[in-house]
């Protein structure tokens, strides 16, 4: 409490719902944890961030939220009475940490802290990982010190900081799956919900691709783990790092974490963006962007078959893979203005 550990710096990390909102806060937290007395996670109970955070012995604190609902209105009903649930928890949650700073990196599990950091005039930082900011970031800029963002023009007041890419994915090491070791291997990958236009578009072409190249497959959480002699399949996949440099090739949706992960390594990728309607079009935005710095080539969704599938990976799989486009202090640098900003408001208080 305040009265005990009045000298201390301590931060909060918000962001759930996908491992896009999830996994920046991760590749920060062992350079926050150099600068801050504490780290902590704050997020919806049982979701994906309370089980990477539990993998990884990060202290997570869990309140009530619930999805916005864009096209169902009616399902938004409850909203409220969660919402002013999840700010008491989150209330409680920031004064038994003594947290004097909030990082958000968007979701709408994040939304009920940045309220009740706000109530309590804790500062609130975010950043936005896509090319135009989701509305869970749209809604705590207005209440945020500083802003940052991955892409140049995405928010007025932003200052432009990569999206942080953790230390582990470079040090991926190539697995040997296949009987057949002089084959291309191509990863098939939909983001952590998974891509059934993806799934559906491999399984089509599969004949065609099997015969040419191995064939990773992360399904997702509606599929199986299968193994044969060209091809292993999984829901999710732990070991990613090792998944990504045993790939030659990559088919991927277009979240800006992926899309930052696979150009930090300098991976051939093709990428599937979800399409507007299905989203509120922030994949398409993402893949115009890397497809116009010749990092990435595209595939729009209507434009996914078996024959141009199969054409697009046998062009792109003969090319020199990209050069990786990141810069390596970026979680470093981040860390430090996030101290920088807590230690000035500490010094207020």
């Amino acid at each position: 409490m305040k009265g005990e550990n009045e000298n201390m710096t301590n931060i909060a990390l918000i962001g759930g719902g996908t491992a896009g909102h999830i996994m920046p806060n991760i590749a920060l937290f062992g350079e926050l944890k150099k600068r801050f007395d504490n780290v902590v996670y704050i997020g919806t109970p049982g979701s994906m961030e309370e089980r990477i955070c539990s993998d990884r012995k990060i202290p997570f604190f869990p309140t009530e939220t619930t999805k916005f609902f864009r096209r169902k209105i009616w399902k938004n009903a409850k909203l409220p009475l969660v919402l002013l649930r999840g700010v008491k928890q989150a209330k409680r949650i920031l004064k038994n940490e003594d947290v004097s700073l909030v990082f958000s990196k968007g979701g709408y599990a994040a939304v009920p802290t940045v309220i009740a950091a706000h109530l309590l005039g804790i500062p609130i930082v975010c950043h936005e990982s896509d090319r135009s900011m989701g509305l869970a970031n749209r809604f705590t800029a207005v209440f945020s010190e500083r802003i940052y963002a991955a892409f140049p023009g995405t928010h007025r007041k932003a200052k432009v900081i990569p999206t942080p890419v953790r230390e582990e994915i470079f040090h991926g090491k190539r697995l040997d799956l296949f009987a057949k070791k002089d084959k291309k291997t191509l990863l098939f990958m939909g983001g952590s919900l998974g891509a059934e236009a993806i799934n559906d578009a491999l399984s089509e072409s599969y004949a065609d691709l099997s015969d040419k190249y191995n064939i990773i497959h992360i399904t997702g959480k509606s599929g199986l783990p299968l193994r044969t002699q060209s091809y292993c399949s999984m829901p999710f996949a732990d070991n990613i790092a090792d998944i990504f440099e045993t790939a030659d090739l990559v088919v991927s949706r277009a979240g800006a974490s992926t899309l930052g992960e696979l150009t930090a390594l300098g991976k051939r990728v093709i990428a599937v963006p979800l399409p507007k309607g299905e989203s509120r079009g922030d994949q398409e935005e993402n893949a115009a962007y890397y497809r116009k710095l010749g990092l990435i080539s595209v595939i729009p969704q209507e434009a996914l078959n078996p024959a141009n599938l199969v054409a697009v990976i046998d062009d792109i799989i003969k090319k020199r893979p990209p050069a990786p486009a990141y810069d390596r202090s970026t979680p470093e640098r981040l860390a430090d203005e996030l101290f920088l900003i807590a230690k000035m408001r500490h010094g207020e208080n």
